[in-house]
């Protein structure tokens, strides 16, 4: 049993401590009133590892000089004037470029970090104000050009695109998987377990979407923090004693429904460095709520009824694997929660 609780010890650690894609990059041209402004988000770590070496300023903007690679018009981009922001806390790098002029027929020439296959680069182009073009440059689809021909995505693709961002986003994020896991793990019948899912899904559907629309979208520094202490009080809650002949009442929806609210803004986050398209907002939105679910779908019919096998067969060793997990889970969590403090 040792053996076993330090397996998963090690697992969990191993895990990254953020839940944001860390191999995700940004990419946004804004075209309109008479100048053109390039912006590259990326993680810090990233651009640090990919270089070799610590960077300071100038050697930073010089990164990104040399890779960022575009061409309007047929004409390389060069950048007139540039500015770095950074937000060390949580791990993030902006670069701004801009051009007194107004560019037309913009092409990408390659990702961030070519070398490496599992980098993507998000892609987004506005003109006017107007989204222009929403993209993801990956291994598969290494560059774009954008000409006066070029064909926008339709409605269809936004809801394939998105779906798959929000089911990578669940599997990508451990901190998402060890929360529902840990609402898993006490088992139940099947109406418990769907009073659990479902106010999991509703909380985080409501705050996914205010958060998308602009309405509220608290800091990372303060939602990033809380979503890891969930894994602590889902911990706490599975691992509390019970007495079999007494009834309580199972507070398991509860829980999921109040930090399903801080976890919707974490999904929100990811969706943030993705980036929705303006003219289809509502399909994008629908589309990587979808995706979350699937996601999560994936893992309640996984592990509900290999729990419930185990329990039925294995009455004695059932107990114990719920205390390992809900350990592991609980340290992960605490581990998390001093990783992302500010």
């Amino acid at each position: 049993m040792r053996q076993l609780v330090l397996a998963l010890l090690a697992l969990f650690f191993a895990l990254p401590a953020r839940a944001h894609d860390p191999m995700l990059s940004g990419l946004r041209v804004i075209v309109g009133e008479g100048k053109t402004v390039v912006s590259v988000t990326t993680h810090l770590s990233l651009l640090t590892e990919a270089e070799g070496k610590p960077l300071e300023p100038l050697t930073m903007d010089l990164a990104f000089r040399k890779r960022v690679r575009l061409r309007f018009s047929g004409t390389d981009f060069a950048p007139q004037k540039t500015n770095l922001l950074r937000d060390d806390p949580n791990d993030l790098v902006t670069w701004q470029a801009t051009l007194d002029k107004e560019v037309t027929d913009p092409e990408v020439l390659t990702r961030l970090y070519p070398e490496d296959a599992t980098s993507k680069l998000v892609v987004s182009i506005f003109r006017d104000g107007h989204s222009e073009i929403e993209t993801l440059l990956d291994a598969n689809h290494p560059t774009l050009e954008l000409t006066k021909e070029t064909v926008r995505e339709s409605r269809g693709q936004v809801f394939l695109r998105f779906v798959r961002e929000g089911v990578a986003h669940i599997f990508g994020g451990p901190d998402h998987v060890c929360f529902v896991l840990g609402l898993l793990l006490l088992g139940g019948g099947l109406k418990q377990l769907l009073k659990t899912v479902t106010a999991f899904t509703l909380a985080h559907s409501i705050t996914l979407t205010v958060a998308a629309l602009g309405l509220w979208n608290p800091s990372p520094r303060i939602v990033e923090p809380l979503i890891a202490l969930s894994l602590v009080a889902i911990a706490v809650e599975n691992l509390r004693p019970r007495n079999p002949e007494l009834k309580r009442r199972d507070v398991r929806p509860w829980f999921a429904f109040g930090f399903g609210l801080i976890h919707g803004f974490g999904f929100a986050g990811a969706l943030a460095e993705v980036g929705l398209p303006k003219d289809a907002l509502g399909v994008a939105l629908a589309a990587f709520n979808a995706g979350v679910e699937l996601g999560q779908a994936l893992i309640v019919i996984t592990v509900a009824p290999a729990l419930a096998k185990l329990a039925e067969d294995k009455p004695k060793l059932h107990p114990k694997l719920i205390k390992a997990l809900s350990v592991g889970i609980g340290l992960a969590g605490l581990y998390w929660l001093i990783t992302r403090l500010p």
